[in-house]
């Protein structure tokens, strides 16, 4: 009860760092040792992705990841994990700077500074030189062919050259993706020699929190020049805001972004919830975030969608119906858990409609629910067609009435709506009311 429970899972106590598994409310521990033991099999690729959207507990499965294999160096192969905050990193002079910091680190006084310099000092040169996206574009899919078509391309950009300068200037550029490979793959033996594992994992987290310039040129940078043995890149991010980053990066062509970032991140596994498979951890994840108060919630009516169903917001709706209660009894309102939780968890998926939906009208919360529920229609509406009772609706945005996940949860949640109009709005409003005294809008 002393830890924030809307922070990631760490190590709080170093003397007992294995109490961090009696938090992990969500059973992810599971899902951490098998991606340590994926990670030990020979054909694991050099490049694997931990995909959720934000909130989903990517930054507390890699902690577990890194407990966890702390329990498993008697095993044939060991590996060393090294977790960076590429968000941390954002304004500093590459995201790729933390990743040599932590291996110079592992190496401690192996090498003679001597030795260890030049290599260092290259591996930071081909950082900023990967800069050129000319060289990124051609190499990414390491293609020859595609390299010497490249070559009339180019021209456009180096008009001041002739063909042959152009060619020697791609052999030269050639020659820095081979010579920079080896010098990264000698800083990872040394680093992983001084710290006695066959395996260096790297795992970059919140770099779908950092700029999409910066993010393209990192992922693009480790499939080019940091694809090396002994080193996997474990990458914990949002697919989904990825893939929309090397969109625009190559927007006007038909590059498509997420099969792009598959052929850069072969293997991934991802962050999900079910009310049904998750049902005890899901409970026990409400009753924790509102502080173990007796809760009156049926976690099998929470919609299945994968916008709802992210840890971070049930923790957020299940706290801001733990406050409603503590002050409840002075106000005396009349309604349920049920319909706090709902509004609560609406407006953390969908804050800008909850706010256009609070209000302490009758009139006003009537006009908006009949355009997801019709009067007297023999057939349900569908997302984007008007109610039968259309005319009296309060107006929305087309978003919104569009919105399929929208119309789902709605009329999942508020279900008994049509049925008994008068007294499910008066409940409704109760909660709204209630809500805005603990901090919603």
């Amino acid at each position: 009860m002393t830890i924030n429970i809307h922070e990631p899972l760490e190590v709080i106590d170093k003397k007992h760092p294995e109490e961090i598994f009696n938090r992990d409310i969500l059973k992810r521990s599971q899902l951490a040792e098998r991606i340590l033991f994926r990670l030990r099999e020979e054909d694991c690729p050099r490049a694997i992705g931990i995909y959720g959207g934000w909130g989903t507990g990517k930054t507390s499965l890699l902690n577990l990841m890194e407990q966890k294999n702390l329990s498993l160096q008697n095993s044939p192969v060991k590996i060393h994990v090294e977790i960076i905050d590429a968000w941390e990193y954002e304004a500093s002079d590459g995201l790729l700077v933390p990743v040599i910091v932590s291996l110079k680190k592992m190496m401690g006084d192996i090498a003679p500074s001597d030795t260890l310099a030049p290599v260092i000092k290259r591996v930071f040169l081909a950082s900023g030189f990967v800069v050129a996206d000319t060289l990124l574009k051609r190499y990414t899919d390491l293609g020859l062919a595609q390299m010497t078509n490249a070559v009339k391309d180019i021209v456009i950009h180096e008009s001041d050259m002739d063909y042959d300068m152009i060619l020697k200037k791609w052999a030269h550029q050639s020659d820095e993706v081979s010579k920079t490979k080896q010098a990264f793959a000698r800083l990872v033996e040394l680093a992983a020699q001084n710290s006695r594992c066959e395996k260096i994992a790297i795992c970059i987290d919140n770099l779908d929190r950092c700029s999409p310039e910066n993010v393209v040129r990192l992922l693009e940078s480790v499939k080019v020049f940091f694809n090396v043995p002994g080193c996997i890149w474990v990458f914990a991010v949002d697919s989904e805001v990825i893939a929309s980053y090397i969109d625009h990066k190559y927007a006007g062509t038909k590059m498509d972004g997420n099969s792009y970032l598959d052929k850069i991140i072969p293997e991934q596994y991802h962050l999900s919830l079910s009310p049904t498979i998750d049902r005890d951890n899901i409970v026990n994840l409400l009753r924790v975030a509102a502080r173990r108060q007796a809760l009156d919630l049926n976690e099998r009516n929470i919609p299945q969608l994968p916008r709802v169903l992210v840890p971070r917001r049930l923790i957020k709706s299940a706290s801001k119906l733990a406050e409603f209660k503590r002050q409840r009894g002075a106000d005396g309102l009349n309604v349920s858990d049920v319909m706090v939780f709902n509004l609560a968890l609406l407006y953390h998926a969908w804050p800008d409609f909850y706010q256009r939906f609070s209000s302490a009208s009758d009139e006003h919360i009537r006009g908006i629910l009949d355009h997801f529920f019709p009067i007297q229609s023999p057939t349900p509406s569908q997302p984007g067609e008007p109610a039968p009772n259309a005319s009296s609706a309060f107006f929305l945005l087309k978003d919104e009435t569009e919105d399929r996940d929208l119309f789902y949860f709605l009329k999942t949640v508020f279900s008994n709506y049509p049925k008994s109009k008068d007294s499910f709005v008066r409940e409704l409003i109760n909660g709204i009311r209630g809500l805005r005294k603990v901090g919603l809008p």
